[in-house]
């Protein structure tokens, strides 16, 4: 069942000396007890295959100690009288004893609460408590709790209900690690061998390939590149991984345990045609999905103007492994030229104005980066200011001016990747290379491979640029073309691609398709005797490109005299 079983209670700290109650509505009175434990199910329609198994719990120490609150997913081993059969206690349920029902277990919704509860209560009292919740991921490491998880784990309530959600079935195989402190949880535990085979309109057979990654690899491993021309399925192939993982089907899967160990799915497009690649965010209950946009326009939702996320990550409080999302993201963001002079307008007037914020033309800015800076007083006032489709600006020699497509798009992803990303996420990208200087992909690359490393997390790109072949290995590499008989084949390319030339992989990849027009109407213009085209090819061999040169040699059989 994964970690080690403990035998000694003494070793995970005594149990919490608590009674554990239910009650059918919210709590209007005082528990039997000071230290008592109450679960009542919450009253949202909320179901999964007409399980409803969400609750709140509060915990009650007694006068000298402030109890605590939050919210589980609860299921019982067994039917009974008092338990309706969607799962949830009675609500003409007063007040009774967890003794007087079946054995109930409990998991907590996702790894970032897992580590909430470590990083506000510690090890061992984190420990103590999850053991009272009867919760499945702690009870897998004590061989006391063993039969409790084996008849858990045979209930229709944990396979369809709590094994439904992606996040809740990576968490029950991975935050065990959590359990032991947060430097010490795991980030390799996602899906590294996958395979997607789809259908498409127009072609005889399925596209179908395959996706491997290594998490711990020195090389950046963790990505996969689509590529080749217009038309043959990049696009639809992160559709149709998308649209499989919200829905729950088998087109894309692991290859050894059938469904994808993936926590999270962040889709991540550029504007234009790529904004239609991903299916629209609505309530989905598989998996934890964000469709994210890579663009200027300020038409967003309310929480994700530009300005709202940078707030979001600068309050955010949610670590992953040893590093906070704002401290990744100021890692992250020094490799983007003079980020100390980007600055986000204020809405308002600030009653209490930090020395780091500037009145220009009549209005106030303040450096991305010092969001987090000032007193308790000030942090709150400038950002509750921050304008919330704010573009962010460059502040230079008392001025402000606009930052290019590219410097936008780079800076956009880096907040939207540290602020959703998540241990075990997969993230897409269709087309990153819109708006980005190839001098920006290298970097744009490392950065993504870094906050990959860093979260456990792997990465699907679709492209047309070679520049992002060039920062893979050729096994992270898929070439899409057209065969003769109209199937299109997906395989890695012979050439070594990581650090190559990229006029190279163009070659390697495209083949004949690296000429255009006007090459064409040359090689039809050229003479038919094979001196002449000698002397001629000669002559325009200063004009021409190496590769344009082997390609006419090749077209016109030409031997390299």
């Amino acid at each position: 069942m994964g970690g080690s079983m403990i035998d000694d209670w003494a070793e995970i700290g005594r149990g919490l000396d608590v009674k554990v109650y239910f009650c059918g509505d919210d709590i209007k009175h005082q528990p039997v007890r000071p230290s008592a434990i109450i679960f009542y199910p919450i009253d949202d329609g909320w179901n999964d295959f007409k399980y409803r198994c969400r609750y709140r719990y509060r915990v009650y120490f007694g006068e000298r100690r402030e109890g605590i609150e939050g919210h589980v997913f609860l299921g019982f081993v067994s039917d009974h009288e008092k338990i309706d059969r969607s799962g949830r206690i009675s609500q003409k349920i007063d007040l009774v004893e967890a003794d007087e029902l079946p054995d109930f277990f409990t998991m907590q919704g996702g790894m970032g609460d897992y580590r909430r509860i470590v990083s506000e209560h510690g090890i061992e009292m984190s420990r103590r408590l999850l053991l009272a919740f009867n919760d499945l991921v702690v009870s897998k490491g004590v061989a006391k709790r063993t039969r409790l998880v084996n008849e858990a784990i045979k209930t229709k309530v944990f396979s369809l209900a709590f094994m439904r959600d992606a996040e809740r079935f990576f968490s029950f195989h991975n935050a065990e690690s959590v359990l032991n402190g947060l430097e010490e949880e795991s980030f390799s535990k996602i899906s590294t061998q996958l395979s997607l085979s789809y259908k498409l309109s127009g072609f005889p057979q399925n596209h179908n390939f395959r996706l491997d990654f290594e998490t711990d690899s020195l090389l950046p491993k963790r990505i996969c590149v689509l590529i080749g021309r217009n038309g043959l399925g990049k696009s639809q192939a992160l559709n149709a991984i998308a649209r499989s993982l919200i829905l729950g089907d088998e087109r894309f899967s692991d290859r050894g345990n059938g469904r994808p160990m993936i926590s999270r799915l962040l889709a991540i497009a550029t504007p234009g045609e790529t904004g239609n690649t991903f299916p629209a965010e609505r309530a989905n209950r598989r998996i934890k999905y964000r469709r994210l946009m890579l663009n200027r326009s300020a038409r967003a939702k309310p929480s994700r103007g530009f300005g709202d996320l940078c707030v979001q990550l600068a309050r955010s409080e949610e670590p992953i492994g040893k590093n906070d999302r704002w401290s990744l993201f100021e890692e992250s963001i020094q490799f983007f030229s003079n980020i100390d002079k980007v600055v986000l307008p204020l809405s308002k007037d600030l009653s209490v104005k930090g020395g780091h914020v500037s009145e220009i033309k009549g209005k106030l800015y303040v450096p991305l980066l010092s969001l987090r800076r000032g007193s308790e007083q000030t942090i709150l006032e400038i950002q509750g200011a921050v304008v919330n489709n704010a573009t962010p600006v460059f502040y230079i020699d008392g001025d402000i001016y606009p930052l290019s497509s590219g410097q936008l798009t780079f800076i956009k992803f880096i907040v939207q990747a540290c602020l959703f990303v998540e241990n075990g996420t997969l993230v897409l990208l269709d087309e990153p290379e819109t708006h980005l200087h190839p001098n920006f992909i290298s970097e744009f690359v490392r950065i993504l491979n870094r906050l990959l490393r860093y979260t456990g997390s792997v990465a699907v790109i679709a492209t047309h640029s070679a520049y992002f072949v060039r920062e893979v290995p050729r096994g992270q590499v898929l070439v899409f073309k057209r065969e003769v008989d109209g199937h299109v084949s997906i395989q890695n390319p012979r050439l070594k691609t990581f650090g190559a030339d990229v006029g190279t992989i163009s070659y390697f990849v495209f083949e004949d398709e690296i000429t255009n027009g006007l090459v064409e109407d040359i090689l039809e213009r050229f003479p038919q005797a094979p001196e002449d085209r000698f002397f001629l090819l000669k002559e325009l061999e200063e004009e021409l490109s190496a590769d344009v040169v082997m390609y006419l040699r090749r077209k016109l059989n030409m031997e390299q005299k």
